[in-house]
C-alpha cells in the first residue's frame, strides 16, 4: 500500500509540472499589418495594407492607429507596394524602389529583410511581439 501511495504521489507531481519555457504561437506569414524596425522601436512603425506601406513616426514612443494617422495627415498617402515573386517592392517615389525578400521566422512574428544581392538589410517585428524571445 505504501508503494502504491508513493507511486501515486510521484505521478501527480509529474502531471502538475509544466514546461517553464513560453510557447510561441504562430501567425500567418504575411507582411500585412504593423511592424517595428529593429533599432527604431520608439520612433518608427511600418504599416502594410493591401497595396500601401505607411511609415508612421513618433517623438515620444506613442503611435496613432492608421486611421488616426491618415486623419491627421491627409496629404500622406503611403507608398505603393507589391509582391514580385518573393520580393517586396515598395515604390519610394521619383523612380526609387526598395526591393527586399522577406524571411519569416519566430512564428512569423519577425522578418529578416534580404536585398537583391542576398545581403541582410534589416529586421522588423510585429508591434505586439517581444523581440527578445526570438533567437
Amino acid at each position: 500500500m505504501r508503494n502504491l501511495l508513493i507511486a501515486l504521489l510521484l505521478a501527480l507531481s509529474f502531471m502538475s509540472c509544466e514546461n517553464e519555457e513560453p510557447r510561441m504561437e504562430t501567425t500567418e506569414a504575411t507582411i500585412l499589418g504593423r511592424w517595428v524596425p529593429v533599432g527604431f522601436e520608439t520612433g518608427i512603425r511600418y504599416e502594410f495594407t493591401a497595396n500601401k506601406r505607411f511609415t508612421i513616426y513618433s517623438d515620444n514612443g506613442t503611435f496613432p492607429t492608421l486611421e488616426e494617422f491618415m486623419t491627421e495627415n491627409p496629404q500622406l498617402t503611403g507608398n505603393d507596394w507589391v509582391y514580385e515573386g518573393e520580393t517586396i517592392v515598395v515604390d519610394l517615389n521619383f523612380g526609387n524602389y526598395s526591393r527586399l525578400v522577406p524571411t519569416f521566422k519566430c512564428g512569423n512574428f519577425v522578418v529578416d529583410l534580404i536585398d537583391e544581392e542576398g545581403n541582410y538589410h534589416s529586421s522588423i517585428f510585429r508591434e505586439s511581439h517581444d523581440i527578445t524571445t526570438c533567437e
